[in-house]
């Protein structure tokens, strides 16, 4: 698993992203926090040049992470389906030897019945 950082230094906000397929809560998690800091940026007594620069800045950082997210989950589908798929190829495979399996054994059950 390899861990990137990115800090910010006017909102002291650190998004932290996980490379790992199963791991989109910790994401999520950030990204509904980001969404709390923007609300109360929003709020906040700053200047509107001042409001808005921060805005800006932490909705780069969600849309950052929402792509993170989005890239896992599209993997983790990737994942899912190439595995269906291969079991849907053992599955024939497996069911076409059956077929040639179960034509040898009917030809080895003939019982000659004058001997």
């Amino acid at each position: 698993m390899s861990i990137s950082s990115i800090s910010s230094m006017s909102t002291g906000t650190t998004i932290t992203s996980y490379n790992s397929s199963s791991d989109t809560s910790q994401l999520e998690k950030q990204a509904a926090n980001i969404k709390q800091q923007i609300q109360e940026e929003s709020a906040s007594d700053d200047d509107e040049q001042t409001k808005q620069a921060k805005i800006q800045q932490l909705q780069a950082q969600l849309q950052q992470i929402e792509s993170q997210i989005q890239q896992m989950q599209s993997q983790k589908t990737s994942k899912t389906q190439t595995s269906m798929d291969s079991i849907k190829s053992e599955k024939m495979e497996n069911s076409s030897t059956n077929k040639t399996n179960d034509g040898k054994n009917n030809s080895d059950n003939i019982v000659d019945v004058f001997a």
